[in-house]
Parts: structure tokens; sequence; C-alpha cells
């Protein structure tokens, strides 16, 4: 919407403009503005850093990165181009880089912050707890979450779609629209937060609250808690789950003699990972070269010292992950391999 101003007896609209016409240099200007009137973006801000690149393997810098009064650190992220770029995916990027800050990074990045622009502050450690109106530091209540602030001339349809699909899933962001103005001589800055509205502000915590609670009830339901009895070289266990179902019957077959080349056959080699001697314990096997794996997720696989399985002078650690497919998947074992006497029993819910 255009703004106006009252000119004698007569209301006349403002002149729109860029900040390219007005040569407003993104990093050289409209960063030093926002800084200098943080409050204008939203209020109770302390502008930590500007700049902010503190991480290794990274050429990349944070345009404004604050604290608010709840101890969260908070993204923003200029832009003076009428489409807003690419500034959403760039927010949280920087948003996952901060996530692990710790209390005394963030007094460091001040400090350095302080030092570049010639500030009169004696003590930063002393001034953010002041902001923050802590006695001491608590590094348990500091930079809980990361919220992410978007300013820009404008946000093409694709960014306002992205930000709040980020919003429905509890991600704390939010766009402020920055569009110069002028009268000829003087120029003007119309901010406005619009996404989101903040007279619906409420309103949309309460259909985030719902629609998580919704996606966390459809994961419940698709989850699959099925319990089984199996009964493999005359040992027979009752209600195990996935996970010590599928241990139990891969375990056995190859104490039988079963290869777990063979087994991969019917499980796929995917599923397996081994090094080339044999291990007693976890943090032997995790000692040596394993095969078959870009990257070593110790959560997923049967390791522990009784789950590794020894086989020809190699020491294999098979999946723990396991979806609906676990009854199908030991039936095809026990079938195929009917020396074993397997026998496996779905029991209901």
């Amino acid at each position: 919407m255009p703004i106006y101003k009252l000119d004698g007896q007569k209301i006349v609209e403002l002149q729109q403009t860029t900040f390219s016409n007005e040569r407003i240099d993104e990093a050289r200007d409209l960063q030093k503005f926002i800084i200098n009137s943080i409050e204008t973006v939203e209020k109770n801000l302390f502008v930590l850093s500007s700049e902010f690149g503190d991480w290794e393997d990274s050429k990349r810098r944070i345009d404004i990165l604050c604290l608010d009064k709840d101890a969260n650190l908070v993204v923003v992220e200029l832009k003076r181009t009428e489409d807003g770029g690419h500034m959403e995916l760039q927010s949280i990027r920087y948003a996952a880089m901060v996530a692990n800050m710790t209390f005394e990074k963030a007094v460091k990045a001040y400090q350095h912050y302080v030092e570049k622009n010639n500030l009169e502050i004696d003590n930063p450690q002393e001034a953010i707890l002041s902001f923050l109106e802590w006695d001491d530091v608590n590094e348990e209540e500091f930079a809980n979450d990361v919220r992410i602030i978007l300013v820009s001339a404008d946000f093409s349809k694709e960014i306002t779609t992205s930000v709040l699909w980020l919003i429905e899933r509890d991600i704390d962001i939010k766009c402020i629209r920055i569009k110069p103005q002028k009268d000829g001589v003087n120029l003007y800055f119309d901010i406005q937060q619009i996404i989101p509205l903040p007279e619906t502000t409420d309103y949309q915590v309460k259909l985030r609250e719902k629609a998580a609670e919704q996606r966390q009830a459809r994961r419940e339901s698709s989850r699959d808690y099925s319990r089984f009895d199996v009964k493999i070289n005359g040992k027979s266990e009752i209600n195990l789950n996935k996970r010590q179902t599928m241990h139990l019957a891969i375990s056995e077959s190859v104490y039988f003699g079963i290869s777990p080349q063979d087994l991969m056959k019917l499980t796929g080699e995917k599923r397996w990972i081994w090094v080339d001697k044999e291990c007693q314990t976890r943090q032997d096997f995790e000692s040596g070269e394993i095969r078959n794996v870009r990257s070593y997720d110790p959560s997923r696989w049967f390791n522990e010292d009784n789950e590794l399985l020894i086989y020809e002078g190699k020491t294999y650690a098979f999946s723990n992950q396991h979806g609906k497919g676990t009854y199908d998947l030991v039936k095809n074992i026990f079938n195929k391999y009917p020396d074993l006497q397997g026998e496996i029993k779905k029991n209901e819910p």
C-alpha cells in the first residue's frame, strides 16, 4: 500500500523508489542502518555481531547476529532486492551453524564486534548479562533456540511459501518488508512485518500446535509395534520386538554355519558392515577399517560385544534398522534354510 503525507491542506502520496536507485548498498549502508535501529525490526534485540562467520571451512557470513530477551540467538538476513533472492535457504544454513554456540563464544563474538566498531563497552560479558537481566552466566538457558528474521525490500512467492511451511513446522521465522519511499528530498522507510501477520500470531501459534499434534498422532499410528514368538536351533523366545527378532534370526543363522555372504542374498548387502579381522569387542571392531559403509553411525548397527558376528576371520555387524518387513524377512530365511528348524509367529497387538 502507498504511504501518504500531509502537505498543507492535501494528502500527498510518497514516491516509490528502490535501494538501488537511492544507491543504498546492502552491506555498507542497509546493514548499518538496521544495526543502529534494530528496534525497527524487532524490539528487545541485542546486536552481538555483524558479518559473523566464526566457523571452519566456510566463507559465509551472517549479516547480523542478535540475542533476544529469552537468550535465544536471532539470525537477521538482509537483502535489498525486490524478491529476496534465496535468503530463506541461507538463513536456515546460518541458524544451523550457530545452533551450538555457547555463552563464552557469544561473549568472544561480541568482544570482536566491539573492538572492530570502536564501541565504548568496557566489559562485553557484563553488557550481555545486563541485557538478559542475569546475575550470573547460565549456560543451560543460553541459546536453546535460534530464531530467524528476513529483511528485504520484498519477497518472492517462493520465499513466502517456504517461510509459511517452515512456520507450520515450528521454525521461528518472520519476514520484515522494508520499502524506501521519498517526497523528492527526504527518504522514508515503510517497515512492516508481513509474515506472520502480527494480528494473527496467537491464532497461528494455535494452528502450529494443532498441526504438530496431528503429525505426531500420524507418526504414532503408523509405527509398527508388533511382537513375535521365535523358535530357531532348538531355542524358543517369546514376545520379542522387531530388533530382538531380527538379531536372533541372523545371529543363530551365522552360529549354525550360514555365511553372512549367503544371508546378504536375502537381506541385502547394505544391511551388513564388517572388518577384515576377528574382533571380540566393539572397541576393537570400531578401531578397524569398517567395510561397506561411507559414514559409520554406531547407533544403527548391532555392534555391542555380544552382538558382533565372527565368520572365517572377519567380524560382521548387522543393521538394527528394520520396519514392517521384519516378519517376511525372517520367514524367508527360515524357508531358505529349513535345517534351522525356524518358526516365527506374529502376536496380536
